[in-house]
């Protein structure tokens, strides 16, 4: 029953909820935006290919190295929120 509510926390907050549970959250994030990545552009492989590409504003980082870190977690899934509501990224 804890896992239920610990998998509502998530898609609620996201995966940074909690800063003394450090182990896996960095794959819970991969994950959670690689899903989400898949919806938007309604293929893993077009997901991949967005998320492996470098952006203008990290140079060499990926999306995907991004999501890794809270801040960036929140970059990424806002950049797709809005690719999916139909707005240039």
């Amino acid at each position: 029953m804890a896992g239920i509510f610990q998998s509502l926390n998530v898609l609620i907050k996201g995966p940074f909820m909690d800063s003394k549970q450090n182990h896996g959250q960095d794959s819970l994030a991969v994950e959670l935006i690689q899903r989400q990545a898949e919806q938007v552009f309604g293929s893993k492989m077009k997901a991949d290919h967005w998320l492996s590409q470098p952006t203008a504003e990290t140079g060499d980082c990926s999306r995907l190295q991004m999501a890794q870190s809270r801040v960036g977690y929140e970059v990424v899934k806002a950049e797709l929120d809005r690719l999916n509501h139909g707005f240039a990224s």
